[in-house]
């Protein structure tokens, strides 16, 4: 192996720029010092040595290739071998069978005369000479199997050593690397004036050795035990230092995407063209914000904040700093993005979640989560998302930041695919993909949105799918169509629940890969739950859980730490009933370890750091929901394509055919079955309808019943069946009134319009009323029954939002129904007082009925009705009828806004 060698010439120059920047006083020391620095040399010599991992990889993946054909080659020979080896063995075995008694004395025409015991011997004699070949045969085919087998050996080998040379040769570039920055901060350190400042801000470890290179590699001289996997004493995590930049600060500076003379270009996902404005007023700035998502100040997100010189804010993972003299903004990374978790605790009710949890994770890597179900795994990602309340005792950050303090900020730069496919399976995928950007971004420019999308689909492989119905996508595509619903926002910590589960052992492999490589570009991190063990050596690091959340193992995936000669095994122990003792030992093993120990000093460390803000929060600075209007108006054309392709199960071709007809015929399906119900209604009634005579009320009643039941059937399972699709989305931003909003404007309208055709049918038919307070009698009938089609629409969509299942909204809508057409207050009389009259109080039919029975004096149509108090034809009457209806439809929607919001707040 050819060494990585530190020449006198590296040496003279590494001399000459310490000492020439340290005579400059480079880098400078600012008033308001700095925990970490760098300079132009030295990242010079970290980007070198970059440079040189980055073609390392890449001759590792060309040895791989030639060693993978090899391999392959080789296993397709010893099969072969293994097929030629069993069929010999079993032609063997059959000519080698013993003659049974007749064969063995069976004699030739020429041995009539031989003795027995003659005849026997040569046919004995013949049977072996039968056998020769048949032996000969498998001897060939065994060493053909051997010989294969050995190739085999030796192509694995080779593979082996080729990772193990590139390894190597990482160490030692890394090593030479670090000659190379000690020997230059050495020179710097003696020639600058503030030398031991230099000496502090610069004595960080870097570049880090990479995660392809670090996943593996075993210290060599192993000294303790960490949960039962071998290791040194781990270092603590380094600090990448920030890139110096300073931006000067005239009267108004503007902050966004948009890349013009006048605007400080930020390169950020949910940054608008003009997003946020620096203004000076006298000896202070006004920030104030025009867009979403930041900037944030401790972790709030700020619509106005009056700042001074030496305040701080962040954005976009930068965090800006007003100089001393208010002169210029400096700017550092809130990286890099390491996940530190220590003692994290939860229980829901008596049942334990997670149990001292403690782990570290470096940035770049991907960590694959293996366990038994109840073992903690959901609930890591559930604490990670700020929806599992944690104990005082635990701490969690990401980077820099604290979840506590810091959850909304950290949300922003989180994505979290389920395991379950939760999308809108009418849509195409690039609609799909479109409004889940446009809901995250609205202002976002259209051609940079395209571009994104493109971009997504590109790197899943699923871009001849993006005019596809996703209801008509493999499972496989499923899958990377909801990886792509979260990489559109290029989070830095992506969560994943099971992504491989359901698929086969290649797609399995690919998705792995993809994952791996995307936590291996920019400040990234992966967490991948999984009980698909056949490719979780692709992950970088393993974390083991038992019961209750307790660490057994983090560290690079090999069994042979864990002890168990597969991964069936170790699940098989993690399950036993009791628990095994061995499972207690490791457990305890690990918090007596150097891993939790490590996220100790770590998290000790960050919480000092972040208690040294000096941050002013001003009275001014609040958070307003500016997204909402924007949000509502892409859910409302969301809703109503969902309504329009809501019959599309197939993809559908490009001119007019018999799909679309079928396609809209189910679209139009409730405007149809409200069109029969009062075809139906006209049939049955008198015809006189609802003119004067003793039928009115019956007509009545059937015209109210029908318009509950249509009103109902539009929303009680819409939420249920969508619940975990709008719990994603609510992950990432969307508020809840915004979804809520957007259902029930769009159900509304179709309400109106199916209350519509309802009179409009039944007047063709049947006679209508005759009298009324103020409208013309048909409008005045119209606007009655639209009143209680849209109360029963919104009690449709409170039962929805109430049932845990589609099956229990189905009961408890027929449970109701019922309800509501026994005391509508034509079936029974509610004017005296009863116990059903207080119940029906809180029931649309009751005053939609009331409302139009006062309208259209059904009390003089039909004098035998009874005398209910909320039929008189008055003004005043119909109007606190109609008041109460709408009271009940608001109750309706701010009862199902508050119990979607409580449940979307609620782990899984």
């Amino acid at each position: 192996m050819k060494p990585v060698f530190y020449g006198p010439f590296a040496r003279l120059a590494d001399f000459f720029h310490g000492w020439r920047d340290g005579v400059a006083g480079i880098p400078h020391k600012p008033a308001r010092p700095t925990r970490t620095a760098t300079t132009p040399h030295r990242e010079f010599l970290i980007r070198m040595a970059q440079d040189a991992f980055q073609r390392e990889r890449v001759e590792l993946e060309r040895d791989r290739v030639t060693a993978a054909r090899r391999v392959a080659a080789a296993r397709s020979r010893l099969l072969r071998a293994e097929e030629a080896v069993a069929t010999a063995e079993s032609e063997l075995a059959e000519a080698s069978r013993p003659l049974t008694e007749a064969e063995r004395t069976a004699r030739r025409s020429a041995e009539a005369d031989h003795a027995a015991s003659i005849v026997r011997r040569r046919r004995e004699r013949e049977r072996l000479r039968r056998i020769q070949p048949f032996v000969r045969r498998r001897q060939a085919a065994v060493s053909e199997r051997n010989e294969a087998e050995s190739t085999l050996a030796a192509a694995a080998d080779e593979a082996a050593r080729h990772l193990a040379v590139r390894r190597a040769r990482v160490l030692r570039i890394h090593e030479h690397a670090q000659r190379r920055i000690a020997a230059y901060r050495r020179y710097l350190v003696r020639s600058h004036d503030e030398g031991p400042w230099v000496n502090g801000v610069l004595g960080v470890i870097d570049p880090h050795i990479p995660g392809w290179a670090n996943a593996g590699i075993q210290p060599e001289s192993p000294q303790r035990t960490n949960g039962g996997k071998p290791a040194g004493e781990p270092e603590a995590l380094p600090a990448t230092p920030p890139t110096p930049s300073v931006i000067p600060l005239g009267d108004t500076t503007v902050f966004g995407a948009e890349q013009s003379p006048d605007v400080v270009y930020v390169d950020y996902y949910y940054a608008i063209p003009r997003h946020f404005t620096l203004r000076r007023e006298q000896d202070s700035f006004v920030l104030v914000n025009h867009g979403t998502r930041g900037p944030y100040i401790d972790g709030t997100e700020v619509r106005k904040a009056w700042l001074n010189p030496g305040d701080h804010f962040d954005f976009g993972g930068l965090r800006y700093q007003i100089s001393d003299d208010g002169t210029a903004l400096e700017t550092s990374s809130i990286g890099p993005y390491h996940l530190v978790a220590y003692n994290l605790s939860a229980k829901s009710g008596s049942t334990v979640r997670l149990n001292g949890l403690s782990l570290v994770q470096r940035m770049n890597t991907m960590l694959a989560v293996l366990g038994p179900s109840g073992a903690g795994k959901s609930s890591l990602f559930a604490a990670l998302m700020k929806e599992l309340k944690i104990s005082e005792t635990g701490a969690l950050y990401f980077g820099q930041l604290n979840l506590d303090t810091h959850g909304d900020q950290i949300r922003t730069m989180l994505g979290f695919v389920p395991q379950d496919d939760h999308m809108h399976r009418t849509l195409t995928v690039e609609r799909l993909l479109r409004y889940s950007d446009r809901l995250r971004r609205p202002k976002a420019a259209k051609a940079d949105r395209e571009r994104r999308i493109k971009e997504v689909c590109d790197k899943l492989r699923i871009d001849k799918q993006r005019g596809q119905l996703v209801a008509t996508l493999s499972g496989g595509q499923r899958k990377r169509v909801s990886i792509a619903l979260e990489l559109l926002a290029e989070p830095n910590l992506l969560l994943l629940d099971e992504p491989t589960s359901g698929l086969d052992a290649g797609m399995d492999r690919e998705i792995m890969q993809q994952l791996r490589a995307y936590a291996e570009q920019g400040e990234r991190l992966v967490i991948v739950i999984t009980h698909a063990t056949e490719h979780i050596d692709r992950a970088q690091q393993l974390l083991v859980l038992a019961r209750e959340g307790r660490v057994i193992y983090s560290g690079p995936p090999q069994l042979s730490a864990l002890g168990k000669d597969s991964y069936a095994d170790l699940m098989n122990t993690l399950s036993e009933e009791p628990e095994p003792a061995e499972i207690g030992e490791r457990a305890h093993a690990y918090l007596e370890g150097d891993d939790v120990e490590l996220a100790r000093t770590e998290v000790e460390r960050r919480a000092a750091e972040n208690g040294q803000s000096t941050t002013v929060r001003r009275p001014g600075v609040a958070r307003r929901l500016l997204r909402f209007p924007r949000q509502l108006t892409v859910l409302l054309q969301r809703q109503v394509a969902l309504v329009v392709f809501r019959g599309a199960k197939k993809d559908l071709p490009l001119r007019f055919s018999w799909r679309h007809m079928a396609m809209l015929a189910i679209a139009l399906l409730p405007l149809l079955v409200a069109a029969g119900g009062a075809v139906i209604a006209s049939m049955v009634a008198k015809p006189s309808g609802l003119g004067p005579g003793p039928s009115a009320p019956a007509t009545l009643s059937l015209l109210i019943t029908l318009c509950m039941l249509a009103g109902q059937a539009l929303t009680y399972t819409d939420i249920v069946a969508e619940f975990h699709i709008i719990k994603r989305e609510h992950r990432t931003g969307t508020y809840t009134m915004a979804v809520l909003l957007s259902k029930w404007l769009v159900f509304a309208a179709i309400a109106v319009i199916q209350a519509f055709l309802m009179t409009l049918v039944f007047l063709v038919f049947r006679e209508g009323p005759e009298r009324s307070l103020f409208l013309h009698p048909d409008t005045a009938l119209f606007v009655n029954l639209a009143a209680v089609t849209v109360a029963a629409m919104t009690l449709g969509m409170l039962i929805s939002v109430l049932a845990s299942k589609v099956e229990q909204a189905v009961v408890w809508n027929t449970f109701v129904a019922i309800g509501q057409i026994a005391l509508n207050g034509v079936t029974a009389d509610l004017s005296s007082g009863s116990f059903g009259g207080w119940i029906a109080v809180l029931l649309p039919t009751r005053w939609g009925l009331a409302a139009t029975a006062s309208a259209i004096d059904l009390r003089s149509a039909a004098p035998t009705v009874p005398r209910d108090a909320l039929w008189r034809h008055e003004m005043g009457q119909w109007v606190f009828d109609l008041g109460w209806l709408l009271g009940l439809t608001v109750l309706f929607f701010a009862l199902s806004a508050f119990w979607l919001r409580r449940k979307l707040n609620k782990p899984d």
